[in-house]
């Protein structure tokens, strides 16, 4: 993909940067994608809280719908740091595209689970093995949430092959469980929450691969990092300082997810929100590569510090 094509398929998106800040101007421009989430909140903290110009950075942010194209825009030279889930920089990195992880986004954390296996309020479902002959939604497909639900099936000795999936949007789940077209759903949050008063939980899938691991970072390719070294740490600079500020100030970064990624004040009050983590670390990023060398989503593990940048 050249530069032309990604950068006109980004152009589908939001541009969140509308103009710069006047502080910003004569500081070092650098691009960024990411989709607009609770997930990635520390980057539009770092913008709104003018932390990017603090660490010396001109940030531009671009908000498509959907993050699919982070690691062709990021190898095409389109932007200079894009987010994305941990799955897809670990599929390109064994695919032998040069790219690297130089920032976290959130974390799954067990103690603050905000991933959900939710069935109807009156459905007979009550533990894993009675999830084999029904059918579930959630979307992707073959990704970590319908992955791990399969596991943990497993894990309790079912028998995952009995357990259909069919694609549907998070936000079109609860609909499909009422109409009755899916028994249960694997649900992120914030829209989990919207579906409380409709639906109970029935387990947290996530925790099969591990009490705490990366869920998403952002990455850059290895050129671009190679030769702006400079720009690179200060932008993890300023995505970790965001982070602290996130995990510590909940009601204040509420208003600028409502402003990004439109959430309504009542689900934000109700759901659980992200843990950001502040540094990327071996121990959090490998449960999920060695989870994703297990069920084939990379053809084999390797050492997380490969993938980590180094200044």
């Amino acid at each position: 993909m050249n530069r032309l094509t990604a950068l006109s398929l980004l152009g589908g998106g939001i541009v969140a940067s509308t103009s710069r800040p006047l502080s910003a101007q004569g500081l070092p421009q650098v691009r960024a994608v990411a989709t607009a989430l609770d997930q990635s909140g520390a980057l539009y903290y770092a913008y709104e809280l003018g932390i990017f110009t603090k660490h010396g950075l001109d940030v531009s942010i671009t908000t498509p719908n959907d993050n699919a194209l982070a690691v062709p825009s990021v190898v095409s030279n389109s932007v200079d740091f894009a987010y994305t889930n941990i799955v897809a920089i670990e599929q390109a990195f064994r695919k032998g595209i040069p790219i690297t992880i130089v920032a976290p986004a959130a974390v799954n954390d067990a103690r603050f689970p905000n991933n959900f296996l939710l069935v109807p309020k009156d459905s007979p479902i009550k533990t894993p093995l009675d999830l084999q002959g029904k059918t579930l939604g959630t979307a992707p497909l073959k990704s970590l949430g319908d992955t791990a639900t399969n596991a943990w099936v497993e894990a309790h000795g079912g028998d995952s092959s009995k357990v259909k999936w069919v694609e549907i949007p998070y936000i079109a789940c609860g609909a499909a469980m009422v109409s009755g077209r899916i028994d249960g759903a694997f649900i992120v949050e914030p829209f989990a929450s919207q579906l409380r008063s409709t639906t109970r939980l029935l387990g947290r899938p996530y925790e099969v691969i591990g009490n705490r691991f990366l869920g998403a970072g952002y990455l850059t390719s290895k050129q671009w990092a190679s030769d702006h070294s400079d720009l690179v740490t200060r932008f993890a600079a300023a995505i970790r300082e965001a982070s602290i500020w996130g995990n510590k100030n909940h009601a204040k970064s509420a208003v600028i997810l409502e402003k990004y990624a439109k959430v309504d004040p009542e689900t934000l009050a109700h759901m659980t929100r992200s843990v950001y983590a502040e540094t990327v670390v071996a121990e959090e990023l490998q449960p999920s590569i060695d989870f994703a060398a297990k069920y084939k989503f990379i053809d084999q593990a390797f050492p997380a510090a490969d993938l980590i940048w180094k200044a």
